[in-house]
Order: structure tokens, then C-alpha cells, then sequence
């Protein structure tokens, strides 16, 4: 087989456009992964086909590893209608970007160090397939997934105005991109001070972090 012949093989916008995603079940995962290979229902799905085993980034992980995580992204669009992502993948073929985007997205699944945050695309580029994400903000929360401590997402389920984070995990977020940093008006904390205390003894500026719009993104089309 030749180089270009298994890479579309693993092409795996072309498992986007299976209509076998819709039998994809979250027990599938509880199963051992000589079953998960061989399993009737991944049969059609071509990024599990005879490319998956020979595909050279296979050779250089845990492969159930790898495989939970494709079957978590692939678990999240399966409700989508088949018309719909057919749709999407060749609007994508039409700008001759398939073989690059996939290729990447491909990649950064395998480079996930949490399997769970499979789940996370997988919900994102669903979002995406509907039109309720941009393609670019889709990359850029990707890529912040792929660097983030995933707890420290996690907090900001329904949690826009980021109460209960503590100032050290707000500092990662601000890292990743989510949330904007800035200092507080010195005058205003004296006068705080002033009215509370009578004092302005310990008086000094605080960071303040809000979240940003590809974080409210993320709070909205992340976790669900």
C-alpha cells in the first residue's frame, strides 16, 4: 500500500461522512480494544479501516488509548444527520482544505494527553457542522484543549462570571487564551479603602479577569 493510499484511508473527515457513526454507542468504550478493532460496527467507518493499523503515528502510541479518543469525537456527531456533515466535509473539500485540516485534527487527538478531551472536541466540531462555530474559532479552542489542564476547564461550567476560581487557576486560564487580564483603578481601591476602613493603609491594585469571547465559546458549545 502506498504512502497516499493509506493516508485516505485514516482521512477522517471521510469517518465524519460514515453513516455507521449513528450505530456508536458509549459501551463500545468499555470494550477491549482486540474487540473494538474487529467490532461489526466500526467495520465502515474508515479510520478504522486497514489504514488504522498501519498508519504510522499507531505505531508510537497506546492504541486503546488512541482509539478511545476517536471513538469519544466521533460518539458526539452521530445525532448530527448524515445530510449535514456530508454537507460540511465537502464545503470543506471545496476549498481543497480536508487533507491539511484533517490531517491536523487527526494529530492533535492523537496528541491529547486526557482522553476526555476527545469529548470536548467531538461537541465543538458538532457545534461547528451546525454553523454555530466558526471553523477558525473550532482550531483555536482545539488547540487550547489540547494545552489546558482539563480541571481547570471544567470550572467554568455555567460559569461565566468565574466565581469559586481561584486567582492562580484564573492566571492559566488567562495563559491559554480564555480569559482577559487587566489591573484595577488604584484611585478606586483607596477610595474602597478609605470609606471602608478610614485608611489607605495596604492599598494596591488587583488583577482582574474576565472571560473573553472564545471562552464564552467554549462555556457554550463545550459542554453539551
Amino acid at each position: 500500500m502506498s504512502n497516499k493510499e493509506e493516508k485516505n484511508q485514516i482521512d477522517i473527515f471521510k469517518s465524519v461522512k460514515s453513516k455507521a457513526i449513528t450505530e456508536l454507542t458509549p459501551e463500545l468504550l468499555e470494550t477491549g480494544l482486540d474487540l473494538i478493532v474487529e467490532s461489526d460496527v466500526l467495520k465502515d467507518i474508515p479510520v478504522f479501516g486497514i489504514g488504522f493499523k498501519s498508519f504510522s503515528l499507531y505505531q508510537k502510541i497506546t492504541e486503546s488509548f488512541f482509539t478511545k479518543k476517536l471513538l469519544k469525537f466521533l460518539i458526539e456527531l452521530k445525532e448530527i444527520p448524515l445530510s449535514e456533515r456530508k454537507k460540511f466535509i465537502n464545503e470543506l473539500e471545496s476549498k481543497n482544505q480536508t487533507a491539511k485540516a484533517g490531517e491536523k485534527l487527526l494529530i492533535t487527538l492523537n496528541r491529547l494527553n486526557e482522553d476526555e478531551k476527545a469529548t470536548f472536541i467531538g461537541r465543538l466540531f458538532k457545534h461547528t457542522i451546525l454553523g454555530k462555530l466558526e471553523y477558525t474559532e473550532f482550531n483555536r479552542l482545539t488547540h487550547i484543549i489540547d494545552n489546558a489542564y482539563l480541571d481547570d476547564l471544567k470550572l467554568l461550567k455555567n460559569n461565566k462570571h468565574l466565581s469559586y476560581i481561584s486567582p492562580d487557576i484564573k492566571s492559566n486560564l488567562h495563559q491559554l487564551g480564555i480569559l482577559n487580564q487587566s489591573i484595577s483603578d488604584i484611585g478606586e481601591e483607596l477610595k474602597f479603602l478609605k470609606k471602608v476602613t478610614g485608611s489607605i493603609d495596604g492599598a494596591k491594585a488587583k488583577l482582574l479577569f474576565k472571560i473573553n469571547d472564545i471562552g464564552l465559546k467554549f462555556i457554550e458549545f463545550g459542554f453539551e
